[in-house]
């Protein structure tokens, strides 16, 4: 395996291109927490920033063969990442950025160390909510969940594991998230 810590961005870009999953896991692991953050900047929302991140890197991986190349992936993740998140937020109605963008849209910069870790234990505790209510899920939608997000597999693939239809794998982990919501909104 790689040592992408050393490796330059292009060297780490075009491994991912390739399809070595430890590349992946690399730059997933690197860049969530500053493209987690930077989502912070436009919402709240903490359940659809990280939709929006998951959303992007699963793009990102079915479509990595076709990809251009990049020496920042910095700067070609958090581009693809803001203009997936205005969509989502377009599409929720929760703000109106039709045409071109203008000074009015949300983005909320704090400088102070102190709200910084205010965000920061807010994570923990949704993390442990959401851990608590992981655990509430039977084993069958535990381990849907898990190929789906964990392990970023399509709903064929899981369907053909599990050895169920596309449409009841699909059923499963829809009803496994709305479970999952349901018992942080009843806790948090």
């Amino acid at each position: 395996m790689m040592k992408f810590s050393d490796s330059t961005d292009m060297e780490l870009w075009f491994s991912f291109k390739k399809g070595d999953n430890s590349a992946v896991s690399f730059i997933y692991r690197e860049y969530f927490p500053v493209l987690y953050r930077y989502g912070l900047k436009f919402s709240v929302d903490t359940f659809l920033i990280e939709d929006t991140i998951q959303d992007l890197f699963t793009e990102l991986i079915k479509n990595r063969e076709t990809l251009g190349d990049t020496d920042n992936i910095l700067f070609y993740l958090l581009k693809s990442f803001r203009r997936k998140l205005v969509r989502k937020m377009e599409n929720v109605n929760r703000y109106d950025f039709t045409g071109e963008m203008t000074d009015e849209y949300p983005f909320e910069v704090v400088w102070s160390a102190e709200q910084e870790l205010i965000v920061e234990e807010e994570s923990k505790q949704r993390s442990s909510l959401l851990l608590k209510a992981l655990s509430e899920l039977t084993p069958r939608q535990k381990e849907a969940v898990y190929l789906r997000f964990t392990k970023e597999l399509d709903y064929a693939v899981i369907a053909e594991i599990m050895d169920i239809s596309i449409e009841a794998c699909r059923n499963l982990i829809s009803k496994a998230i709305s479970n999952m919501k349901k018992q942080i909104d009843e806790k948090g």
